[in-house]
């Protein structure tokens, strides 16, 4: 008797205790969802399409990654796109949506290069109308990266240095970035293991038991508006 009600507690113990959890899914396990990460520490509030393209996947798979990555805390939610959250400070956020796509980066790129062009002359450069220029130099204007001076019947456009400060305020920013994704890593049961880490870029090994992947971030955005 005593036999039979010790099999019946243990019977009734597993009972309770139910199946064992399923292990967390590991965030950063999928390859394609490191990627977009990547993309938007490259390019904070990228637009969609051009990080579809550029990744070789469809938006539709880049915006369930990207929303997947603001659930587990690495992006953050923009007004049309996405950011690496502890990287970009929020008053750069307009100037991040104003550089979303490869042209106005290039007309930015362009005013960098070739310091006092004609607004003519600069849109020619790019490749794109004076019209379209004018628009994207408004833009850039407002947000303090360009000044446009009237030189007789010419106006030609000078960049500022307020890219190079936004970059180095954020260089307390960029060391905190890291040391944030190592904790959430840890948090996540990654053992993460930073390989190497610069002013400029962040290379990670980490995963779960024997199962290990790589993953390199550049936590400098500023510099990639311009190249």
């Amino acid at each position: 008797m005593t036999k039979r009600m010790g099999k019946a507690l243990l019977a009734a113990i597993k009972t309770e205790a139910g199946p064992p959890a399923a292990r967390k899914e590991s965030v950063l396990g999928n390859p394609q969802r490191r990627r977009v990460l990547q993309y938007f520490c490259l390019h904070p509030c990228g637009s969609l399409a051009e990080v579809a393209k550029a990744l070789g996947l469809s938006p539709a798979t880049v915006r369930f990654h990207a929303f997947r990555l603001v659930a587990a805390g690495y992006l953050v939610p923009a007004a049309a796109s996405f950011f690496p959250a502890g990287l970009v400070d929020g008053a750069d956020v307009p100037m991040f949506e104003a550089l979303s796509t490869a042209g106005a980066r290039r007309v930015l790129a362009a005013a960098y290069t070739n310091t006092g062009l004609t607004v003519t002359e600069l849109a020619d450069a790019v490749g794109i109308s004076r019209q379209a220029a004018a628009a994207v130099l408004d833009e850039f204007e407002g947000l303090g990266l360009v000044s446009r001076v009237e030189d007789g019947r010419f106006v030609r456009v000078y960049a500022t240095r307020s890219l190079e400060e936004q970059r180095d305020r954020g260089k307390a920013r960029r060391k905190q970035f890291c040391e944030s994704l190592v904790r959430r890593l840890a948090g996540e049961g990654e053992s993460p293991e930073v390989l190497r880490q610069t002013d400029n870029e962040v290379h990670l090994r980490f995963g779960r038991g024997t199962l290990k992947e790589t993953l390199e971030l550049s936590i400098e955005p500023f510099s990639a508006v311009i190249l």
